[in-house]
C-alpha cells in the first residue's frame, strides 16, 4: 500500500510540474481566443436599434482603480458619440467593444481637466484603429479650441513618429489629433442650443450651474427615445426643464455624508488645503437627494448615478448614493459602474447590461 501511495504522490507532483510548465502555453491559447473576440467585437452591431448609454467612466478626479474619469458614450442607431473623456476613457471603451474609429464627435460639458484629460488617447485610437483621414471632432463651450490646440501641439512629435514608422497609408497625417468646434453656452434657464441634428439624431446643449466654469448638460434624442446628461452641476432649473419627460437622466452625484468624512480626516491630519477642497466641492455638485428630486420633478423614466464623489473603494458605498436618491424619486435608480450599458430600444422598454470584455 505504501508503494501505491508513493506512486500517487509522484504522479501528483509530475502533473503539477507539467501544469506549471504548460501554464505559459495555456495563457497564449487564451490570448489567441481573446484577441479574435476583441478584434471582432462591435457593441454597436450587437445592440438593438435605439438609444444606448455606455458608461465608459463613472469616476471623478479622486483616485479609484475601478472607475475611469468622467465619460459617457452614446450609441444612437449606428452613430457613436462621446460625452466627456476623462482619464482611462479610451481604455474602457476598448474593453467594452467600442471601436474608437466609429466616434463621430466628443461633446465636452465643461473644461475642468478631469473631463478632457483622456482626449488625447481617444484621438490616438480614433486615428489608429480606422486609419482616419480627419481628426477627431470635439465640440464644447468656448475654450474647447484652446484645449484641442494644446493637446495637438503636445502630441505633434508623437504623431510624426507614428506616420514615419507605419507609413501614411496606415497613419494618414491628416487624421491625427483633434478638430474643435466651439459654442457659446446658453445664457438663460430653459434656453437650448442645437449642437447636432443629422440622420434622426438631435443633440441639444443647455446651461447648468457649475460656477465659475461655463458648463452645459446635453439632451440626446433618437427614435422617439430621450436621454439627458447632467454634466457637473449643482441643482439647476435648466437641467430640470431639459430633462422633462426623458426616458433616462444620467446625473452626477456627491454624498455630503461621505464628503464630510474625508473633510474631517483631512483637517484632523493637518491637511487644511485638502479639507478646504472637500468643503468647496459641495457648492457645485449635486447630492443624491437633489438628483432624485430633479428626476421626480422632470418626470423621467429612470435615474442613473455617475461621477461619484468621493470615490467608492468599497462596493457597498454606492448603495449610500442610491438610497438617498430613492427618498425623493420612486422610479428606478442605479449606481453605474464602468462597463455598464443602459439601453432604450426604439421598440420601448429599458434594459441594463454589462459589457467589460476582459
Amino acid at each position: 500500500m505504501k508503494w501505491l501511495m508513493g506512486l500517487l504522490a509522484l504522479l501528483i507532483v509530475v502533473a503539477g510540474a507539467s501544469a506549471y510548465l504548460w501554464r505559459g502555453e495555456l495563457a497564449v491559447r487564451l490570448v489567441e481566443r481573446a484577441a479574435r473576440q476583441g478584434i471582432e467585437a462591435s457593441l454597436k452591431t450587437e445592440l438593438p436599434d435605439g438609444l444606448h448609454a455606455l458608461f465608459c467612466g463613472t469616476g471623478s478626479p479622486l483616485p479609484d482603480r475601478a472607475r475611469a474619469g468622467p465619460c459617457l458614450a452614446v450609441i444612437a442607431g449606428q452613430h457613436v458619440f462621446v460625452f466627456d473623456a476623462g482619464e482611462g476613457a479610451s481604455e474602457t471603451l476598448a474593453l467594452m467593444g467600442v471601436s474608437q474609429g466609429d466616434i463621430e464627435a466628443v461633446f465636452l460639458t465643461h473644461l475642468h481637466s478631469d473631463h478632457f484629460d483622456g482626449l488625447a488617447p481617444l484621438a490616438l485610437q480614433h486615428w489608429a484603429t480606422a486609419s482616419a483621414t480627419a481628426p477627431l471632432n470635439v465640440v464644447g463651450p468656448v475654450g474647447a479650441a484652446r484645449v484641442a490646440a494644446g493637446l495637438n501641439e503636445a502630441y505633434a512629435i508623437d504623431a510624426g513618429y507614428r506616420t514615419a514608422h507605419h507609413g501614411p497609408e496606415i497613419m494618414p497625417p491628416s487624421g491625427a489629433g483633434l478638430l474643435a468646434r466651439e459654442f457659446v453656452v446658453p445664457a438663460a434657464d430653459g434656453e437650448t442650443l442645437v449642437v447636432h441634428d443629422a440622420d434622426g439624431v438631435r443633440i441639444l446643449a443647455f446651461r447648468v450651474d457649475h460656477a465659475p466654469t461655463d458648463a452645459v448638460g446635453y439632451r440626446v434624442e433618437y427614435g422617439g427615445r430621450v436621454l439627458v446628461i447632467s454634466g457637473d452641476t449643482s441643482r439647476s432649473p435648466s437641467l430640470t426643464a431639459a430633462a422633462r419627460g426623458a426616458d433616462l437622466l444620467v446625473h452626477e452625484v456627491i454624498s455630503p455624508r461621505l464628503d464630510r468624512i474625508i473633510h474631517d480626516a483631512a483637517i484632523g491630519a493637518g491637511r487644511e488645503n485638502v479639507g478646504a477642497i472637500f468643503n468647496d466641492i459641495l457648492d457645485y455638485h449635486t447630492s443624491p437627494a437633489d438628483a432624485g428630486a430633479v428626476a421626480q420633478e422632470a418626470g423621467v423614466g429612470a435615474l442613473a448615478l455617475t461621477h461619484f464623489l468621493p470615490q467608492t473603494p468599497i462596493r457597498g458605498l454606492a448603495r449610500v448614493f442610491v438610497d438617498e436618491a430613492k427618498r425623493s424619486f420612486p422610479g428606478p435608480v442605479w449606481a453605474m459602474r464602468d462597463g455598464d450599458v443602459i439601453s432604450l430600444p426604439r421598440a420601448g422598454g429599458v434594459r441594463r447590461s454589462h459589457h467589460l470584455r476582459f
